[in-house]
């Protein structure tokens, strides 16, 4: 079956967009650490010295959280294709406002406003695939292919961006792993996001030409220009309410795996350079194989759920990725490591278009925006105060004990998992 050409847009953008954020990403921390914000600390009310280091990984969560609501409002009455757009709008400034200063405040506007970015995204994907699929095969194809699409130009951005500082070092005579090497690869990162908008606004351009029964049931409100009656919010609130009611069973596992996720996943290049020595080449051929594996097995999760179904997939990845996790912790070599990390990363990233399918599966269509967002919230929420304290226990106590409390919230994850595949939530 042919993917209607709006998605496969939307496929394209995915592709562009994920790219340049990998690039940036598989160099910030280290980038943090060559300008000295690991050794910087900030005081907060009830809690000081915390590593700006952390901070900088949590702020995209926060400001997320901060503009999560009106977004999701947005996307309500506009629809998933604008959206999507504005989204994309949103991770080109970002890409671009990192890569044109080190400065504290330009910095942090830059990786602050990859939030609402991240969360235009994340509301308007399902319910714009939901859309432009027919049946359910093509949805979990396409869900399968957004997944993989994300994770393999991840690992492509990975390896590409993993020569640009050893490149910009030599054509700018730049001293090696410094920061003006890796501020130079930031910039080609911010290229590759702007040319990623493209797509998005071509959708944009054509409209929503199709589906139009599909339209969420008050988006036509915004087509009559008397001022809205007292009636319509109440209704507006009694979808609110009803999309609450459906999301909640399905909003604890994700934030035990977000809570796991963020003491560790974002500081496994630091782990990789710190325990062993890798050097920036070798932190994107990693990264790059991790992410273009891990995609290629994601676009095996519908053969995967034909066979356990779609939680009991979810289940079983999520068990066999515990163990990996420990291997990763007790690795004597870069190599052994790179091994179980791709394992894990693997399996991990393999449930989570089956996660959305089910939970999508199981919602009204005028609820699915609001639901698909607090689950990716809470798939985004240990990111609010994980690295803080990631960051922290690393200067203190090493790595060790992140791996031990990641495997632990993993495990408490796929029993929440299994007691909602037994319960059948919403039929």
């Amino acid at each position: 079956m042919q993917l209607h050409r709006a998605a496969r847009r939307y496929l394209l953008a995915t592709a562009l967009l994920t790219t340049g954020l990998a690039v940036r990403m598989l160099f910030l921390n280290l980038l943090l650490v060559e300008l000295g914000y690991d050794r910087q600390t900030v005081a907060l009310p009830l809690i000081n010295d915390l590593p700006l280091l952390g901070l900088f990984n949590s702020l995209p969560v926060v400001a997320g959280v901060l503009s999560s609501l009106p977004l999701w409002w947005l996307v309500h009455r506009t629809g998933p294709v604008v959206g999507l757009f504005v989204g994309g709008v949103l991770f080109a400034v970002s890409l671009v406002l990192t890569a044109s200063s080190t400065a504290l405040v330009p910095l942090a506007l830059g990786l602050a406003l990859g939030g609402p970015a991240s969360v235009l995204a994340t509301v308007s994907a399902a319910p714009f695939m939901m859309r432009y699929s027919a049946d359910a095969p093509g949805r979990n194809r396409l869900f399968a292919l957004n997944a993989g699409f994300a994770l393999g130009f991840a690992g492509l951005g990975s390896l590409v961006g993993g020569l640009l500082p050893g490149v910009a070092a030599v054509l700018l005579d730049l001293p090696p792993q410094s920061a003006a090497a890796y501020q130079a690869t930031f910039a080609v990162a911010s290229l590759i996001g702007v040319i990623g908008v493209w797509p998005l606004a071509l959708n944009l351009r054509e409209g929503e030409r199709v589906a139009t029964t599909d339209r969420l049931p008050l988006a036509t409100s915004r087509e009559t220009p008397s001022p809205r009656k007292l009636g319509v919010l109440l209704a507006e609130g009694r979808t609110l309410l009803v999309a609450g009611r459906y999301a909640l069973p399905f909003l604890i596992s994700p934030l035990l795996i977000s809570t796991g996720a963020a003491l560790l996943i974002p500081f496994l290049n630091l782990y990789f350079r710190q325990q062993f020595g890798a050097s920036d080449a070798a932190l994107g051929l990693i990264f790059a194989v991790i992410g273009i594996g891990t995609g290629v097995a994601t676009l095996g999760a519908p053969w995967l759920a034909r066979y356990l179904g779609q939680m009991g997939s979810v289940i079983a990845t999520q068990l066999l990725a515990i163990p990996c996790l420990i291997m990763l912790g007790l690795a004597p070599t870069l190599g052994l490591a790179f091994i179980v990390a791709f394992v894990r990363a693997a399996l991990m990233n393999m449930a989570s278009p089956l996660y959305d399918v089910y939970a999508m599966e199981r919602t009204p269509e005028a609820a699915r925006p609001i639901v698909i967002g607090l689950i990716k919230g809470a798939f985004s929420a240990g990111y609010l105060f994980g690295p803080p304290i990631s960051a922290q226990v690393q200067r203190d106590y090493g790595f060790g004990p992140l791996f031990i409390a990641t495997a632990i919230l993993y495990a408490c994850a796929a029993l929440v998992n299994l007691g909602l595949m037994r319960s059948r939530v919403h039929g």
